[in-house]
């Protein structure tokens, strides 16, 4: 026999439980405190011999032997109560003790979620800060403002206005890299571009085609970049997931 384990009920009952042979054994003696039942008269109950069981139990007296019932003379005592909480007391029995008692071979009370850890206000503002750094050296500040706190929301799946936990600050700090490693090679393009359009065209006087040529590639390149994203890359999206279906049927 496994050692007895206590549950509680509406945080004010206590019933024991011991374990035969596999099997949960409740205490007959704490049930009937539950359902307002006098456990001396327990021969109304019509239990089940062959599921009754007397086991030395601790008490403030010493052990003491004490009525221990299975759990179809569980349901023949529950039935034999008016109370309205002996319905509540049953369906509790059914739906989270007994599963648990059957997978763990003893009753775990339920731990209750874990307090979130928010990041503090500096770290909030050290957030704002990068979002405002990178937004920075754009023309359209504030759509890229907006699309970076998405980005972060959307990665840590935390929608506004929640406030983010310490244990997405990884997440946030990959991000963050993985925006960089955008941005930067743009504005290393971008400034290369304005050395080229100050050396060969305000300070050199090239022709102005060629300026207009140099634009039409540009702008050329924004729309194959478009089409790419709009059109090439769902194509190959739909491509690569009707293959991953294939390799899992």
């Amino acid at each position: 026999m496994n050692a007895i384990s206590t549950f509680t009920f509406h945080q004010d009952h206590n019933v024991r439980v011991q374990m035969i042979n596999g099997e949960p054994y409740f205490c007959l003696r704490d049930i009937c405190i539950v359902l307002s039942l006098d456990s001396r008269s327990s021969s109304k109950f019509e239990l089940d011999n062959k599921g009754v069981e007397k086991l030395s139990t601790p008490s403030n007296g010493g052990n003491q032997k004490i009525i221990y019932v299975n759990e179809p003379n569980l349901y023949r005592v529950i039935f034999r109560s008016n109370k309205p909480e002996a319905r509540q007391f049953q369906d509790w029995v059914f739906n989270e003790v007994l599963p648990t008692i059957r997978k763990t071979g003893q009753y775990q009370v339920p731990t209750q979620p874990k307090a979130p850890n928010y990041i503090t206000s500096d770290d909030m503002n050290n957030i704002k800060r990068l979002v405002w750094f990178c937004a920075s050296f754009f023309d359209h500040e504030d759509a890229f403002s907006r699309a970076t706190w998405s980005s972060l929301r959307h990665v840590t799946n935390t929608p506004s206005p929640e406030q983010f936990e310490v244990e997405q600050l990884p997440l946030l700090e990959s991000e963050f890299k993985r925006l960089y490693s955008i941005i930067e090679p743009y504005l290393n393009t971008r400034r290369a571009c304005e050395k080229a359009l100050i050396k060969y065209f305000i300070r050199g006087r090239a022709d102005a085609a060629l300026l207009q040529q140099l634009l039409d590639q540009m702008h050329g390149s924004v729309e194959n970049l478009h089409e790419n994203t709009n059109v090439k890359f769902p194509q190959l999206f739909k491509i690569q997931c009707t293959d991953l279906i294939r390799r899992k049927a």
